[in-house]
């Protein structure tokens, strides 16, 4: 008789962003930026859990807060970037050659919704 081998559960997948999935996260990230104004940064941690959650509905994405902040930082970082690359980059701040995600969520990033806040407007005004 063969012995019976132990069932091991498969690893899970590679998480990975698509285009689509980050497309919704700074939409609904745009759609709560309210709330990040509002809130101090220590009670930032529910919104970004109705955020994720607001994903997985619209995408079928499974990600968790701590993902979606994650990547809303290095969106914000790649759009910096390929900002700084388009206006001649002044600053003379490093940069680097932008990626798929920073070509592709430009369009949508290039109303700096993040910027136009209490604690950021005065900044704005005087530029």
């Amino acid at each position: 008789m063969a012995a019976l081998v132990p069932y091991h559960q498969p690893a899970p997948g590679v998480f990975q962003w698509t285009i689509n999935d980050a497309l919704q996260l700074i939409r609904e990230r745009r759609n709560l930026h309210w709330q990040f104004d509002r809130l101090a940064n220590r009670h930032h941690n529910g919104v970004w859990t109705l955020i994720a959650n607001r994903v997985f509905a619209a995408t079928g994405f499974a990600a968790t807060p701590q993902q979606c902040r994650t990547k809303w930082r290095a969106l914000k970082r790649g759009y910096e970037n390929l900002t700084r690359i388009i206006e001649g980059n002044e600053e003379d701040f490093p940069i680097e050659s932008p990626n798929s995600f920073d070509r592709a969520c430009f369009d949508e990033m290039n109303d700096e919704f993040w910027m136009v806040t209490g604690k950021y407007l005065s900044n704005l005004v005087y530029k």
